[in-house]
């Protein structure tokens, strides 16, 4: 009969006589997207955003854009506002041009003490807009990418009940998998990556949706 030290020597033995092959490391496979024409891009996010409770619009310059931002406002009979700063916009000086219209921009600098910074979000839970940008669009779901950051406060597409957001057309993609391929770094180069599917939304035990209990009610997109 075998030893108990007898059968460890000999799966010893055979362990120190096994081969391992060498690793060699494997690049992923190179997957080749198909390529979209624009005006198709815009059409399916359109269409996409629309399904999901959106309200888009298509300007045609940065006056008509403005309109279209003044036209949202007066809807909601709204004169105060937050927002992300101007460069994060792509409409060069927004904030200034709508302040030259009579609508004010709050400041959105919360403090880090805790009765300052409760009595700061308190003071801005009347503000009825919040205006940001967007990092991209995905065209096959209507979603929008946003990236938060110093400059690009989470407030103003979280806090109010409305919020308006202004893409560029060129920053449509067609699938999540395009996107990461031209922003590989985008949630590391942020504080927060959201992608925002149309207005907040939740449902009860009986399935009833109700749209903004956990953030604003209504979205609309200005694509430039």
């Amino acid at each position: 009969m075998t030893t108990k030290d007898e059968f460890l020597s000999n799966i010893q033995n055979n362990l120190q006589k096994t081969h391992l092959p060498d690793a060699h490391p494997q690049k992923p496979p190179v997957q080749k997207l198909p390529e979209f024409e624009p005006e198709a891009l815009i059409a399916q996010f359109t269409q996409e955003a629309i399904a999901l409770k959106c309200e888009v619009y298509r300007a045609k310059s940065e006056q008509d854009a403005l309109r279209q931002l003044a036209s949202i406002f007066a809807q909601y009979q709204a004169a105060d506002f937050i927002a992300w700063n101007d460069e994060y916009f792509p409409l060069p000086g927004l904030t200034d041009k709508l302040k030259t219209q009579g609508f004010n921009c709050r400041s959105v600098a919360i403090p880090h003490n805790g009765r300052q910074r409760q009595a700061a979000m308190e003071s801005l839970s009347d503000v009825p807009i919040g205006l940001t940008g967007a990092l991209a669009g995905l065209s096959d779901t209507g979603a929008l990418a946003l990236q938060s950051g110093v400059g690009r406060s989470r407030l103003a597409s979280l806090l109010p009940p409305v919020h308006i957001a202004l893409l560029n057309v060129k920053q449509l993609f067609p699938t999540m998998a395009h996107f990461l391929r031209a922003h590989p770094n985008a949630a590391r180069n942020a504080s927060n990556l959201a992608f925002i599917s149309g207005p907040s939304r939740t449902a009860d035990i009986e399935q009833i949706l109700t749209l903004g209990v956990h953030g604003p009610k209504s979205l609309h997109i200005i694509l430039l």
